[in-house]
This record gives C-alpha cells, sequence and structure tokens, in this order.
C-alpha cells in the first residue's frame, strides 16, 4: 500500500497557490476502482480525460487549513481518495470547529473508463465525463450530472439530483419529494437514482 501526502513528494506534483494545492498521481493500468471519500468537502467536481493520472486541486479556507492533507492510497486494483488531517492535528474542544473545516472544494480528473465511487454527507457533487460506472452516495449534498457516460447510481437521503443526459434508460425514484422529467430517449447506459427526501429533475441535453 502506497500513502501519499501532499507534503510528500512520492509519485506526485505539488504546488501551492494561495490556499490552492494541486496535486498530480499516477494510476497505472492495473487500478480498475477509484473511492473519494468527501466527508470534509462542501464540493467535489468530477471529470474524466485521455490520462494515466489523477489530478486533484484544492481549495481550502477556515481556521485549520495549514493541518488539513489530501490522502491517496493504493490497494491493490483500487485508489482511495479522501481530505483529512495532519496526524498530530488535536482538535480543540470547539462546538463550531466540525462547521469550521467543512470548507474543503475538491476539483478532481480521473483517467476514463474507471468505476468511481463517492461517498459523503453534505457534500454537493458534479459529475461529467465518461466512466465505466458511477455511484455516489450523499445524505444532504445535491449531486449533478451533466453528460455522464457510465452507468450510473445515485442515493441520497436529502440532497436533490439533477441529471442532465442525451438518452438513457433511466429509473428515477423519490420517496417523500417529486420527480420532474423531460422526455429523454431510451439509451445503453443505466441511470439508477433514488432519494428519500430530495427532488429529481431530468433533463435532456443535445
Amino acid at each position: 500500500m502506497k500513502r501519499i501526502f501532499f507534503f510528500l513528494c512520492l509519485f506526485s506534483l505539488i504546488q501551492l497557490q494561495g490556499q490552492k494545492l494541486i496535486k498530480k498521481a499516477f494510476v497505472g493500468p492495473e487500478t480498475k476502482y477509484i473511492q473519494i471519500d468527501s466527508k470534509y468537502c462542501y464540493q467535489v467536481d468530477l471529470d474524466t480525460n485521455n490520462i494515466n493520472e489523477v489530478k486533484v486541486e484544492a481549495s481550502i479556507e477556515g481556521e485549520y487549513s495549514k493541518d488539513l492533507v489530501i490522502t491517496i492510497e493504493e490497494q491493490g486494483a483500487t485508489v482511495l481518495l479522501s481530505a483529512g488531517f495532519q496526524p498530530n492535528f488535536i482538535n480543540p474542544n470547539d462546538k463550531l470547529s466540525a462547521h469550521k473545516v467543512i470548507s474543503i472544494k475538491l476539483r478532481i480528473t480521473l483517467p476514463e473508463h474507471k468505476e468511481v465511487s463517492v461517498y459523503g454527507t453534505n457534500s454537493n457533487v458534479q459529475a461529467t465525463g465518461d466512466f465505466k460506472s458511477l455511484m455516489v452516495k450523499l445524505s444532504d449534498g445535491r449531486c449533478v450530472l451533466e453528460n455522464v457516460i457510465a452507468n450510473v447510481e445515485v442515493a441520497t437521503q436529502k440532497g436533490d439530483i439533477l441529471l442532465k443526459v442525451p438518452s438513457g434508460n433511466i429509473v428515477a425514484k423519490s420517496t417523500y419529494g417529486e420527480v420532474q422529467k423531460e422526455t429523454i430517449p431510451q439509451g445503453e447506459k443505466l441511470y439508477n437514482l433514488n432519494t428519500v427526501e430530495g427532488r429529481i429533475f431530468l433533463k435532456k441535453t443535445k
């Protein structure tokens, strides 16, 4: 297992521009799965490109920005990406501290045709690109998918879901919310969208 931090130079290129951190990490052909833990992120923007690396741009604000790091772990065919604290960080007994640290914005560019999963609570996730599959699980966060080429599964508790695609096999269900949909032609990819209290919006693109 390889553990790569922003403050290390192993398989990475790091730049510091104000509060923006930029990292590139090599991803070999044996990597099939990418899992993103967005617990401390209020916004995650995903896209894909014909590359063999993961590129992460992190914009960090807040009192504890100097203590935050991005971690990438390789476990066999899986790459794990998360935001967290340096090992020696001690969280003060401050009722507002949890609110203060949830201030990371991530922009992530991934290789095409990978199986990608995103897990978060209050994170807003926006994705576009060509994935083998994409799974997003959120609580209050909103999920926006625009021209995502993949078999997709999205589940939220309260967060809204917006899907913009030219075609697809779409299954959309909101237990206590509403589903607003335009007429979208049948297509090859499956989009399975579920929310308990949120709303679902389906829009056709060209």
